[in-house]
């Protein structure tokens, strides 16, 4: 039997973009986020309601992949915020590559105009769970994930699936929750990534907090750098 286009393009990519740590995605069909979606917020989707959309994100394994490239490449040592941009380098890339579709990214660290509620995004497509700490927890790996970008493709996405993920936060006890309080008490508003930074560990703890996925967690130098913007040094 012959497979689905949508599902042959979204294998061809995923594979390409774990092998270039971005290794969490998955294909959704665009009407199911914008049958909830405001209007302002809504996917474009060719004029073709039912258009392949794919998520992408990534673990801890991003890190290491990361690093290499960081190590070989001047632009991105030269980079404020080398990790965006290398997520986007990779991702217009492997999409131009992979894909053979007319297609368009949206990159979850782009905030202007404004920010895309990619978490709301990503429960509306089961794969993951926003929190009581506001964070997205995956079922496997919790908190231990990034949403990096959707890619919205001008061919037909799989049918609307009517199953649910079963939230991982259902009969939790919620610890994030004192955590998170005990972290907005510390610091001072407004919430400023400097703000964030001075009291990194208690933001941290709200992550450490979460009783899911504690084997996919970040290791100390990924932490340091996304909590506290420390600067990355070539070894």
């Amino acid at each position: 039997m012959t497979r689905p286009e949508w599902q042959e393009l979204t294998e061809r990519f995923a594979l390409a973009c774990a092998e270039a740590g971005l290794d969490l995605s998955t294909a959704f069909n665009v009407r199911k986020y914008n049958l909830q979606a405001f209007g302002n917020e809504r996917l474009f989707d060719f004029e073709r309601p039912d258009a392949l959309g794919i998520l992408v994100g990534n673990t801890r394994r991003l890190w290491p992949v990361f690093k290499r490239a960081f190590e070989r490449d001047p632009g991105l040592r030269a980079d404020a915020n080398p990790v965006d941009r290398y997520v986007t380098e990779q991702l217009r890339k492997l999409a131009s590559s992979t894909l053979g579709r007319p297609f368009q990214l949206l990159f979850a660290h782009a905030t202007a105009p404004k920010p895309f509620p990619f978490q709301r995004l990503a429960e509306a497509v089961d794969f993951a769970t926003v929190s009581p700490s506001h964070l997205a927890v995956h079922p496997e790996h919790g908190p231990w994930i990034a949403l990096r970008a959707v890619v919205l493709v001008d061919v037909e996405g799989p049918p609307p699936s009517l199953q649910q993920l079963v939230s991982p936060c259902r009969g939790c006890s919620a610890p994030c929750v004192p955590a998170l309080r005990r972290a907005l008490e510390v610091t001072p508003p407004p919430l400023s990534e400097a703000a964030i930074a001075e009291h990194a560990a208690d933001w941290i703890a709200i992550r450490d907090a979460c009783p899911v996925g504690r084997a996919s967690r970040y290791d100390d130098e990924q932490l340091a750098y996304h909590y506290t913007k420390s600067p990355l040094l070539v070894s």
